[in-house]
């Protein structure tokens, strides 16, 4: 059974024929090193795209901003009242990132700050590469707020929410021309990674999701999108969040692909093979070893303890009717978050893979913007 999404070859010459591309510097350091960790070499698109974006997410030290560091940043730029289609310069942009990093590291011990410049520098020119096609030095504000917000630390539920705060009418339904605009953003990040012939934007995306469904509110749009397997061409984002909560999870035996013991990351188990186990790297690879065979069905797991906090699938990691429980938010525009009293919270443990603040009141809207809508 194959995977939604995962099937296809990577971009043209792969990461290793992009070396002359017009990156700065520090963008074609970020290139050079996907290449070297040789990502191409996966099966799976979808594994493909979101090894490539974890990549990315921990070399910019995106994986330690969350959702509230980003609104807050925007807020304190002025660039939350603008329009989407706002285009701002590079300079700007470039304060804006920097005072993420800032705010990160006044949150954390003086041991493990980041070095802003670098970051800053390495993110700005990767989403340069990504949305800014014409060199013209500008980008446009909704493209900055969706591939920060994809990027960054947050829990999908989280990140969604915010994402509808922007492409919602006054009345709280799902806009399909704004929803279409998210579906060319995000969609951008595929491409930036070199994966767009698996997940490239076309015109009819947005109605196919939501095929005849009128009125879609925010209950409706998360059960659609967070649902595995969800729309294709998102295939790869839970896969993000995935790779990022396992890759610290020690699995106590032995793959039998490289017979590597106490291995790290997702690990997968034959269905047809008696206590046939693989290692992430074995599996994407295709690398196995008598009697399983590459066509066998697998279950695939987060954590080591195969009846609790895993992904029980075939190749399409189908989790548990438990893991889909979430709960539902009012249905009508709700009162924006106001932000502008805020102190960021210093950062909590790791969940599901991410560092991150708590999430605020249900019964705030997570718009960045100071005013509710009308």
């Amino acid at each position: 059974m194959a995977v939604p999404g995962t099937g296809g070859p990577p971009g043209h010459g792969g990461i290793g024929g992009l070396g002359g591309s017009g990156l700065a510097g520090d963008g074609r350091l970020l290139v050079s090193e996907l290449r070297h960790h040789n990502f191409d070499a996966i099966r799976f698109a979808s594994y493909r795209t979101a090894a490539k974006l974890r990549f990315v997410q921990k070399k910019t030290n995106m994986h330690r901003v969350d959702i509230w560091n980003i609104i807050e940043a925007f807020r304190e730029n002025g660039l939350n009242t603008l329009e989407p289609q706002t285009e701002v310069k590079v300079s700007r942009l470039e304060t804006l990132i920097s005072t993420l990093y800032h705010s990160l590291n006044k949150r954390l011990p003086v041991g493990q700050h980041v070095v802003i410049e670098s970051s800053t520098s390495i993110l700005l020119n990767w989403l340069l590469s990504a949305y800014d096609k014409d060199d013209e030095g500008k980008l446009r504000v909704f493209s900055v707020k969706v591939a920060l917000a994809t990027l960054c630390s947050s829990k999908p539920l989280d990140k969604l929410r915010y994402v509808f705060s922007q492409i919602s009418d006054g009345n709280g339904h799902l806009s399909m021309v704004r929803f279409s605009e998210y579906l060319k953003e995000v969609l951008a990040l595929p491409a930036a990674v070199f994966e767009s012939p698996s997940f490239s934007y076309s015109e009819n995306l947005s109605t196919h999701i939501f095929d005849g469904v009128k009125q879609i509110n925010v209950n409706d749009f998360l059960e659609v999108v967070l649902e595995d397997p969800g729309p294709e061409c998102l295939a790869w984002l839970p896969l993000l969040h995935r790779l990022a909560a396992s890759e610290t999870v020690v699995h106590q035996t032995m793959c039998d692909g490289c017979r590597r013991e106490d291995f790290t990351g997702l690990r997968y188990k034959c269905e047809k093979c008696h206590n046939y186990s693989m290692c992430q790297e074995c599996f994407w690879l295709g690398r196995f070893s008598p009697p399983h065979s590459i066509d066998h069905q697998v279950k695939e797991y987060t954590s080591f303890t195969p009846t609790r906090h895993s992904f029980r699938r075939s190749l399409r990691c189908v989790p548990d009717r438990a893991s889909l429980d979430r709960p539902r938010f009012p249905e009508h525009p709700e009162k924006t978050l106001n932000l502008s009293h805020i102190v960021p919270p210093s950062p909590l443990p790791s969940h599901n893979g991410f560092e991150g603040g708590p999430a605020p009141p249900q019964s705030t809207s997570l718009d960045s913007r100071s005013s509710s809508r009308r």
